[in-house]
């Protein structure tokens, strides 16, 4: 597409991608990379956005959130900070929008919780930005689990639940794939390092049993039980 877009036309279209999103990892992935591919725009697009999570359905917004972090992890890849800057002071509102702007946004909080904790992994945002937010959704599942909530518009029916569990299975796909993936400027041992790092050292009383049943299955005739000695 042509990099000279009217921006008038490159918000409308935008515009329409967002109204037109659902849970799917194409859906989400094309969303994002229009807004990569027009980043000379962003400061628009980026409003386009905010409109749309603050006024859309609830389910609707959390696919937009995890538009925002496939946005994110592109911008990253072609070195691009313009939307991280952006939402540095809207990481707050934007999470209010998604989950706590109403009784029914508890539905939305364990992914959020969730995308936070990878943004914070991914170093998208400073830390007390990141923890300001977790905070924010920790006092809100407080008020509400002290709270007796008697509202039948809380009330899902089954068939909302059902489609809500798929479109979950469908967003956090991509979340996963995140995770897995490693930095291309990494060393080739970084993966290793990180285990290495995070995993606890021997313990011969605990690891110790664990480990020489593991031999005897492999060789049932040595005398492994003399090595304890």
């Amino acid at each position: 597409m042509s990099e000279d877009l009217d921006p008038f036309e490159c918000r409308l279209q935008f515009i329409s991608l967002l109204k037109k999103l659902n849970a799917s990892q194409q859906s989400i992935q094309k969303t994002a990379r229009y807004a990569v591919r027009h980043r000379q725009l962003s400061e628009d697009l980026y409003s386009c956005f905010l409109e749309e999570i603050e006024n859309t359905s609830l389910n609707a917004r959390l696919n937009l959130l995890y538009v925002l972090d496939c946005i994110f992890s592109m911008s990253r890849k072609v070195q691009f900070m313009g939307y991280i800057d952006l939402t540095q002071p809207n990481v707050l509102r934007i999470i209010n929008a998604v989950a706590l702007s109403s009784s029914k946004g508890i539905v939305n909080v364990s992914s959020t919780r969730k995308l936070l904790s990878h943004w914070k992994e991914k170093q998208y945002f400073d830390n007390e930005t990141i923890e300001t937010a977790q905070q924010a959704l920790i006092s809100y599942g407080d008020s509400l689990s002290q709270t007796k909530r008697q509202d039948n518009g809380n009330v899902f029916t089954k068939a909302d639940i059902l489609n809500r569990m798929e479109q979950d299975r469908e967003r956090h796909k991509r979340l996963r794939e995140e995770m897995w993936r490693r930095s291309t400027e990494e060393s080739s041992d970084a993966d290793f390092e990180q285990l290495w790092q995070t995993t606890d050292g021997f313990d011969a009383k605990i690891d110790g049993p664990d480990l020489m049943q593991q031999n005897k299955l492999y060789l049932p005739h040595y005398p492994w039980d003399s090595l304890l000695l």
